[in-house]
């Protein structure tokens, strides 16, 4: 694991999750396999990344809303 150490750092999950949706983007727009199977092996798996992201950036925001006391 990674982020084990990191998994209560608000800061370290909004960077690990706007990583993701980055490199999600990235794969949807800029690779583009010859095949059926790997055109759908792709998307599915940046479909996957921006799913994490997002789960990753409200991880983060309520780490950071509980760091600031406001929860």
């Amino acid at each position: 694991m990674l982020l084990r150490k990191r998994l209560h750092d608000s800061q370290a999950m909004t960077s690990f999750g706007m990583m993701c949706l980055a490199v999600g983007i990235v794969m949807q727009r800029f690779i583009h396999p010859p095949t059926d199977f790997w055109q759908g092996f792709v998307s599915g798996f940046s479909g996957t990344l921006i799913g994490v992201s997002i789960v990753f950036n409200l991880r983060g925001l309520t780490l950071w809303r509980k760091e600031q006391g406001r929860e």
